[in-house]
């Protein structure tokens, strides 16, 4: 990726910097940093890079206020951006970028989770080290099963008194004194609850000069409250109980945090169902806050999607061989607040569509296909400008509809055996065989000669039995991390994955985009090429047939529109983008995006139509640590 920006938050540690700069440099990257102002130690590693004599400026150290971020990140010469921060400035920079070409990875917020299932030894120094130390990034969100919940209360009281803050000089204190801001933030975030019906207790034999936040544990809070949904800042510790596995689950993946967790129990089969459980980047059973630089590191949902250690952290810095490097100002015209706001209001009226339209003109919504919310549709014409066919003018209603049907369909999804998977995918590449001559035909007449368009179509088949196949070799990665023990690393589905098809090659990009999204356990909504969307019609008919209903969902219609409803949608988990440059954007809810940047692909070439990168974004990685030792 050539030159890559970092940009560092205001309390950062000098590990932290070095596992986003090393996998950069390796890959062939030189650095540009940018750290807050008073920071030496960035400067003096530029320095001794600076003197290596053979590369000079591999590593190039910025230090200035925080919103030289933005600048940095807009540069012309910078291909991709590495943030580390807060949700919402993350959040900010993102919209910042929108439309640049600059591919961003985010590493946001600071709280992490600790789950309690019994014995309560153990994990209550397990909440130290998490929360009351100077190793700790953030806030805790403790969560412990009501069978054991007034033993831990009365034990983390008790280590609390016990805690010893001052200067971070003193090597024999516990806590030290961070900056001004955290200390804000935490005496807010306690005012807060307090107000909201919850109970604090502090340590009282810590230093009362400001700014020391004390160790503080915070209960009782109403879980729709504004403070149990906010994310908790250091070093404060946010605690409320459970009763069983399942409750517990629902709790954590209901928040939209997904960063690390930790999860202490006796009982090993029931820590495992847990860890697999979680919707975090990171699970340790029976320890918390173990890093190896083999091993990946990262986040999901709001925490961000980028990760560092391990292949994760390699691949951050690389691109497929000849993908075009960041083309500059995109989009310096366009308005995203405005972009696909709405249809275009001239649409020529087609055909009266009644409730159960003749497939495949209706919306392929749930199994079957029904009228749009806007029981309108459009014309498509051939290469010669005749009349084609009509399709419908689906709407942000229809999107709804088609979210809500793919996540009914994705646990029954996620759930199947790969052989499964694999099975349903190469029924599909049957059916397909069988259509070669009427896909060829809908081809012929959008301009592409007739060996073309055969030779289009049985390369659209091949996707689905290499992706069949690799759904079947699926499997887990199991590696040692050092004397940390074992450490499984774990594929799993993104959940609901949008998908906005080109304009090229129709049919093989849409057989070529479906297939690795399925493979790997995803459910579909998907928006087929907008000047030839009738062959991904045509191959819903035999979905409708062989798939469960709502595991691919088309909805057809204004792109642009329905870009936008699909970015704005807060239950959609991941968007591919393979449409204009224009509206190369992003999403505001912080959902993975990949987009080509206006840029064709070879869907005909194997390394870009069925490539490494397919099956690396159609999935998101897990570490789980395994307990090792007594």
């Amino acid at each position: 990726l050539r030159v890559v920006g970092l940009i560092l938050p205001p309390k950062f540690s000098f590990l932290e910097m070095m596992w986003r700069i090393c996998p950069a440099l390796a890959m062939g990257c030189t650095v540009v940093a940018l750290v807050p102002l008073a920071s030496p130690t960035p400067l003096l590693l530029a320095q001794l890079a600076g003197e290596l004599g053979s590369f000079p400026g591999i590593i190039n150290v910025i230090s200035g206020p925080a919103s030289l971020g933005p600048a940095l990140a807009s540069w012309p010469g910078v291909q991709k951006v590495a943030f580390c921060g807060a949700i919402e400035e993350g959040r900010a920079l993102r919209r910042t970028l929108a439309g640049e070409g600059a591919e961003l990875g985010l590493a946001l917020g600071t709280e992490s989770l600790l789950l309690l299932t019994d014995s309560a030894g153990g994990a209550v120094e397990g909440v130290v080290d998490a929360a009351w130390s100077d190793r700790s990034p953030g806030g805790l969100r403790l969560l412990v099963q009501e069978s054991v919940w007034d033993e831990t209360m009365k034990r983390l009281q008790v280590r609390m008194g016990r805690l010893r803050g001052g200067q971070e000089v003193d090597g024999a204190v516990d806590m030290g004194v961070k900056e001004p801001t955290a200390y804000i933030l935490a005496r807010n975030y306690v005012e807060e609850a307090r107000k909201q019906g919850a109970q604090v207790f502090q340590a009282s034999e810590m230093p009362s000069v400001s700014p020391f936040c004390p160790p503080t544990l915070i209960i009782g809070l109403p879980p729709a409250s504004p403070c149990a949904q906010a994310e908790v800042p250091w070093p404060l510790v946010m605690a409320s109980a459970f009763r069983t596995a399942k409750e517990a689950l629902a709790i954590v993946n209901g928040t939209p945090r997904g960063g690390s967790a930790s999860v202490w129990s006796e009982r090993l089969g029931l820590a495992l169902e847990l860890g697999y459980g979680l919707q975090m980047g990171t699970v340790w059973i029976n320890a918390h806050g173990l890093r190896d630089p083999a091993v990946p590191t990262g986040g999901c949902k709001e925490s961000g999607s980028s990760w560092h250690g391990g292949l994760d952290g390699l691949y951050e810095y690389l691109r497929p061989s000849g993908t075009p490097a960041r083309v500059p100002f995109l989009c310096e015209n366009l308005n995203y607040d405005t972009f696909g706001l709405a249809v275009p209001p001239a649409l020529p009226a087609g055909p009266e569509m009644g409730p159960s339209p003749a497939p495949p003109y209706g919306l392929f919504v749930g199994g079957r296909f029904q009228a749009p919310g806007s029981r309108s549709s459009r014309p498509i014409q051939d290469s010669s400008g005749n009349l084609h066919g009509y399709v419908a003018e689906g709407g942000a209603k229809d999107v709804r509809d088609a979210v809500e049907a793919a996540h009914q369909a994705a646990p029954g999804w996620a759930g199947q055996s790969p052989g499964a998977r694999a099975a349903l995918l190469w029924a599909l590449a049957a059916a397909l065989e069988r259509r070669v001559p009427t896909l060829a035909s809908r081809l012929e007449r959008q301009g592409v000669e007739l060996k073309a368009a055969k030779a289009e179509v049985e390369l659209s088949i091949q996707p689905l039995w290499t992706w069949g196949a690799q759904a079947q070799a699926q499997g887990h990665t199991l590696q040692v991390a050092g004397l940390r023990g074992p450490v499984l690393r774990l594929r799993e589905p993104l959940g609901v994955l949008a998908i906005v098809c080109p304009d090229e090659l129709p049919l093989l990009a849409f057989v070529s985009l479906l297939a690795p999204a399925l493979a790997h356990g995803n459910t579909v909504v998907l928006v087929p090429s907008g000047t030839c969307p009738l062959l991904a019609l045509e191959v819903c008919q035999d979905m409708a047939t062989l798939f469960p209903a709502g595991l691919v969902n088309v909805v057809t219609g204004n792109r642009d529109h329905l870009t936008r409803c699909l970015a704005l949608h807060q239950d959609i988990q991941a968007l591919w983008y393979f449409g204009s440059a224009q509206a190369s954007g992003s999403a505001g809810n912080l959902k993975p995006v990949w987009v080509n940047r206006g840029c064709p692909r070879a869907w005909d070439q194997e390394a870009e139509g069925a490539g490494p990168e397919l099956a690396l974004r159609a999935a998101r990685t897990k570490a789980l640590w395994l307990p090792m030792g007594d």
